[in-house]
């Protein structure tokens, strides 16, 4: 038996299923490229209480050890990257002028500086709604993104339960729409846009105050050609967002956008999501690995990820990323729009892979 499977197998009897041999290699291959614990997960791509265990089990093996807050290989982990010809994820090798998103920011600079200025006072991220805000240079990419797929002018644009990230707020500046409507649970977030939506007299768009655990009413169903969220990742949560978000599509060919990062969720999650967009008459047309650069919010030391941490030191560069989905809605698709129990709402963030709320 290979050392990579003899660590998984470790793993594995330490109670952690949903892993592979792949994931032992990215934690060592990233480990090649820096000591810091937070850094590692960007590189390696696998959820946080996963990589917490590996590490454990790696540093009794004497295959790393912790100093001063920072995961070291030992002579005996050069040796076993060496033998099992462990390779690093090379991120470094992405473009650099749209930083991997296909959609460079700047392309429409006027839009990006505009909002920039806008967003300086926006309501911070709260731990209680799940929140955390990607970069100005994010938001403006996925409008870019959403409009050079033809998802976004004359068209109708729902933002569901996502507004931290100012999606919504970006799109209203852009005026190319026919009708947007901005939903949140937030009310300070709506208010955010709705004021500025006033000032600068943009039409046909608005954003209210809305709890995704209650149906929509019927001038919601069937209305809108595109819908944008970002839903938690327990399988659960996914499930309800995305049903929530293909109720408000008029027609097949459709589209959604959302974001889902292995921050928070394994790959084999994130096969049951897909094979889950299929079950519900969709296609995924875009996967775009790390487009959506988080910025690090201030309750970090509250969360899980950093109890189960290996490593007292927070994060501080940019370390959370997730990708950038795009969905059709194929003929034949359902709308689901029933009244999702407190029960379900109560299991949305936190589980066995999840940690970052």
């Amino acid at each position: 038996m290979s050392k990579l499977m003899e660590i998984l197998e470790e793993v594995k009897k330490a109670g952690i299923k949903n892993i592979y041999k792949k994931n032992i290699e990215n934690v060592l291959g990233a480990l090649t490229k820096t000591t810091d614990f937070w850094k590692m997960i960007d590189f390696s791509n696998i959820p946080v209480p996963y990589a917490a265990k590996i590490i454990e089990i790696l540093k009794n093996k004497g295959i790393v050890e912790i100093k001063n807050d920072e995961i070291v290989l030992t002579p005996l982990g050069w040796e076993i990257i060496k033998n099992e010809g462990v390779s690093a994820i090379k991120k470094e090798l992405r473009c650099e002028a749209c930083q991997g998103r296909t959609i460079p920011f700047y392309k429409d600079i006027e839009l990006y500086r505009t909002f920039v200025e806008l967003q300086k006072d926006r309501p911070k991220a709260i731990q209680d709604f799940d929140q955390g805000s990607v970069t100005p240079e994010t938001t403006i990419a996925r409008v870019l993104f959403i409009d050079s797929r033809g998802d976004l002018e004359g068209k109708n644009i729902i933002v569901m339960g996502a507004e931290d990230d100012l999606t919504g707020l970006a799109i209203a500046l852009t005026r190319k729409f026919k009708k947007l409507l901005i939903i949140d649970i937030d009310e300070r977030l709506i208010e955010f846009d709705n004021k500025i939506i006033k000032e600068l007299g943009i039409e046909n768009a608005e954003a209210k105050v809305w709890d995704l655990r209650n149906p929509y009413p019927e001038d919601m169903l069937g209305q809108f050609d595109v819908f944008i969220t970002d839903p938690p990742e327990t399988f659960i949560a996914f499930k309800a967002f995305i049903e929530r978000g293909i109720a408000t599509i008029k027609d097949e060919g459709g589209s959604g956008y959302f974001g889902l990062t292995l921050r928070d969720s394994s790959i084999f999650r994130w096969q049951k999501f897909q094979k889950e967009l299929l079950d519900i008459g969709c296609v995924i047309t875009d996967i775009i690995q790390d487009f959506n650069d988080y910025m690090n919010w201030e309750y970090h030391e509250e969360t899980k990820a950093q109890k189960v941490a290996p490593v007292n030191r927070g994060p501080k560069d940019i370390w959370y990323r997730s990708a950038w989905y795009r969905i059709e809605i194929l003929p034949g698709f359902r709308r689901v729009n029933e009244q999702i129990p407190q029960e379900v709402f109560d299991k949305l963030y936190l589980d066995e892979e999840g940690s970052t709320t």
